[in-house]
């Protein structure tokens, strides 16, 4: 890939670092702030919120304006966030400067993923999709563990200035590698104009109940794995590295197959979700299987990242910043969906296992929503090309 998309992957990296980094410094930050850990849960919430409610609102002030200067503001307000973030002495303070770093990430993955999909060829743009987003997936297998131990060691202030630096150091590579016309603004007409059509919200649900059907099982796996599976809390990491692994294959695959057909790349991964949700269920005091199974549960999970950003591309017609900002605040509404979901399931049922069923039915629900879209859209204008082609249509390419 180009030194540009490389750039773009390294500010997702520091990006996607600063969300969920606090999660194992919690106690830390409760003790220094005074508050309890469930209350120092919001630094987590916030910045969730910021990502899903922020974050489209931030690419629609941005929308109109050149795409290099945006994605370059918009890390720079991200480290000026983090500085806040690691200077308050105040859980206030810091939860408002959590949700606004999570309204750049938001803001920051709709301007990527346009300029990603615009400085490559039509038939490789969903792999660069997925570099983009490999940065955004590396940084939970590595930023999150590394910034995890700088925060015990120094302090958890010292996590958020790790991810200050890294910021800075996107926004630097950024600045020397996007090439000027790295893309102009949004129009009025692929601004709020696409947003029209039913078909893009109804993709948007389908993004939030297919990826949310990970995160019922996801949110709670470290108690998952040690009260069904039976392992130790110690070896709840190794395992999670498989997980960790899965992932950062399943984006690569995921884009490199959506390049040859959206369509079914989609349905091929998110059936493989359903089936191996449905297999944890069934089999999750198997500890081989778990193995097996937390492998292809991070490569579904992540893998339908790349194809779905994609199709919402190609439904709403354009490279719209809007678009693949709401679509990036989809999936964070599918964490957070996920999340509730399980904790309810859990509540009412008091047991781990209902999880992964619970999941399955949810992102089951996903692909048929998926289903319905495509088939509706498909009927009233066949998909074809990619929203950022500028040549006449050609024939329907066979699985689009």
């Amino acid at each position: 890939m180009s030194p540009p998309i490389i750039a773009l992957a390294l500010t997702a990296f520091a990006l996607g670092t600063a969300e969920l980094v606090p999660n194992g410094l919690l106690p830390l930050i409760s003790a220094d702030l005074g508050v309890s850990v469930s209350r120092a849960g919001w630094v987590t919430t916030s910045f969730a919120l910021g990502a899903t409610l922020g974050g489209p609102l931030v690419a629609a002030a941005t929308m109109r304006l050149p795409r290099k200067p945006s994605a370059i503001g918009l890390a720079l307000v991200f480290l000026v966030a983090n500085a806040i973030t690691a200077t308050s002495g105040s859980l206030l303070v810091v939860s408002v400067s959590r949700a606004l770093a999570g309204a750049m990430l938001g803001g920051f993955l709709g301007i990527a993923v346009t300029i990603a999909g615009a400085l490559v060829a039509p038939d490789r743009r969903a792999m660069a999709i997925a570099v983009v987003f490999t940065g955004f997936t590396v940084s939970n297998v590595i930023g999150v563990p590394v910034g995890t131990l700088v925060g015990r060691a120094a302090g958890w202030e010292s996590a958020f200035w790790v991810v200050a630096a890294l910021a800075l150091i996107g926004a630097v590579a950024l600045w020397l590698a996007l090439p000027g016309a790295a893309g102009s603004g949004d129009t009025a007409v692929n601004g709020f104009g696409v947003l029209r059509g039913g078909a893009l919200w109804a993709a948007f649900l389908a993004i939030a109940l297919s990826y949310g059907g990970l995160f019922v099982v996801y949110t709670y796996i470290a108690p998952y794995l040690t009260s069904v599976t039976g392992v130790t809390a110690g070896s709840v990491t190794w395992l999670l590295l498989l997980f960790g692994g899965g992932l950062i294959a399943g984006n690569a695959l995921g884009g490199h197959y959506a390049d040859r057909s959206v369509t079914r790349t989609v349905i091929a991964i998110l059936a493989l979700l359903v089936v191996s949700l449905l297999a944890l269920w069934a089999l999750g005091a198997a500890l081989p299987a778990v193995v097996v199974l937390l492998v292809l549960l991070g490569g579904a999970g992540f893998g339908m990242v790349p194809p779905l950003q994609s199709y919402v591309l190609h439904l709403a017609g354009t490279a719209s910043v809007l678009v693949s900002a709401l679509a990036a605040a989809s999936f964070n509404a599918g964490v957070a969906l996920g999340s509730a979901v399980g904790g309810t399931v859990l509540t009412r049922t008091a047991a781990y296992p209902p999880l992964a069923l619970a999941g399955a039915l949810m992102t089951l629900l996903g692909l048929v929503v998926f289903l319905l879209t495509h088939r509706r859209h498909a009927a009233r204008r066949p998909l074809v090309g990619t929203p950022m082609d500028t040549r006449p249509p050609g024939p329907p390419r066979p699985g689009r």
